[in-house]
């Protein structure tokens, strides 16, 4: 039996997964009730929310090796291929910063005057000129006639206010790593790798240099101030002593790169109100091993591609390659622990393994033997991932913002669910996913993609 190297049905459907996953653990009715595989692990260890990401960059090394294939044969450069890429990891990171937004784009704070809704309404004009310009849509001159028509409301207004405003001071503290600039960057960085070494050799040494370099730096270099880096300490908390604040390398980078610029739930301040450290789970260093977590995704493109091989052989090399994947991840971290927050050595290879695994199975289920059906929803779901992704963080955002009572929407629609809390909070999520389930299918029907 062989396949033809189109794109695979199962690709799609473990995307649409990986989307209702993340969408399922970023959702809970309550952040203080959850089951535990569905939170990320505290530190040192991983669950099943800990695959979602990993996964999902997986799938962008193996849709490359797809795409850029094709847009070779209908005649594109190297340099054209670039341009593309980079274009289109612009436009990922717009949108991720378009979401960090949103809590201040109709949810004013004090401000309720006319300039601050021109204000507005500027930044979502140019923000949607932007995108699409990066995105390669069509009819790029009324694209140009948005972005303009927005600066120069945008600026205009940002004037007459004296530059105060709530959403300037978003965009002036605004969170700069991030999912969708993670994402970004690590389609940028592999792309640019493929492209100087187009083979399995090179993109395998490029792997283990990466990695290796990546985990003795992290294990084996000291850290200004305390030493030798200990990855068993995890985040330090206000009663940690200031020495031992930057116990690990992405600690101590991300602060002194990133400063505020970070996940404010990584954060701590002095009495006097000064930033004394600062983490993000997307920062500075970390980009460098997730950036391998598409290469090999690249490889695994690369494998399925082959047509010389049969369907049986290929989804054997899925499978063999997953365990080994598996078990030298597992072996790793003996030394260096599999950790989510650090982007580990040891979770790179570990959840490569785990996400060869999973599309083996789905590759099995529905390209070989051709069970569908069961898949539509989430071959749905995979078709319009970023749409749903950026979509739905608007949506979770309204429904904390909009008052119901003396709670928010929200609040209030977890209070309704039954059972108890746990529970409750599980359903709201598998509610919020549904949801978005039934949009993505009638997007499908109707023929609607939102590309990235």
């Amino acid at each position: 039996m062989s396949l033809s190297p189109r794109r695979l049905e199962s690709l799609d459907a473990l995307r649409g997964l990986t989307i209702a996953a993340m969408l399922l653990v970023n959702n809970p009715g309550s952040w203080s009730h959850i089951y535990w595989p569905l939170e990320h692990a505290a530190w040192n260890g991983w669950t099943f929310t800990d695959l979602v990401f990993p996964f999902f960059l997986f799938m962008v090394g193996v849709a490359m090796m797809y795409s850029i294939p094709k847009r070779q044969s209908q005649g594109a450069s190297k340099k054209d291929l670039l341009i593309h890429v980079a274009q289109r990891a612009g436009a990922l990171m717009l949108l991720g910063y378009w979401g960090s937004t949103w809590s201040r784009l109709f949810w004013t704070g004090q401000e309720d005057g006319i300039l601050s809704w021109v204000l507005r309404v500027g930044f979502l004009l140019a923000m949607a000129g932007a995108v699409a310009l990066l995105a390669g849509a069509e009819n790029r001159r009324r694209w140009w006639v948005v972005l303009g028509a927005g600066l120069v409301l945008f600026v205009g207004a940002a004037v007459g206010l004296g530059w105060e405003d709530s959403l300037l001071t978003r965009i002036a503290g605004i969170r700069l790593p991030g999912v969708l600039v993670r994402i970004g960057w690590c389609y940028l960085l592999a792309s640019g790798i493929w492209f100087l070494h187009p083979t399995k050799e090179g993109i395998l040494r490029w792997i283990a240099v990466l990695l290796a370099v990546y985990m003795a730096f992290m294990l084996w270099v000291p850290i200004p101030g305390f030493g030798l880096p200990d990855l068993s300490m995890a985040f330090p908390t206000a009663e940690t002593p200031v020495g031992e604040l930057f116990s690990n390398w992405a600690f101590y980078i991300d602060y002194h790169v990133l400063g505020t610029h970070t996940w404010s739930a990584r954060q701590l301040f002095n009495e006097a109100g000064d930033l004394i450290w600062s983490f993000d789970p997307e920062g500075f260093i970390s980009t460098i091993p997730a950036t391998c977590s598409v290469l090999f995704g690249i490889l695994t493109g690369l494998w399925l591609r082959r047509e010389e091989k049969t369907a049986e052989e290929k989804l054997n090399g899925l499978f063999v390659a997953a365990g080994w994947l598996m078990l030298a991840g597992l072996v790793l971290s003996i030394w260096m622990p599999i950790n989510k927050r650090l982007w580990t050595s040891s979770y790179t290879v570990f959840t490569a393994g785990m996400a060869l695994a999973t599309l083996g199975i789905l590759y099995h289920a529905i390209d070989m033997r051709g069970w569908r059906k069961w898949a539509n929803p989430f071959v749905a779901y995979g078709r319009n991932a970023i749409f749903a992704f950026v979509a739905s963080g608007m949506m979770a955002t309204s429904l904390s913002l909009i008052r119901v009572g003396d709670s928010s929407l929200k609040a209030f629609l977890y209070a309704s669910l039954p059972g108890g809390p746990q529970m409750a909070s599980f359903l709201f999520g598998i509610t919020f996913v549904a949801v978005w389930a039934l949009v993505a299918w009638w997007m499908d029907r109707q023929k609607l993609y939102f590309k990235v």
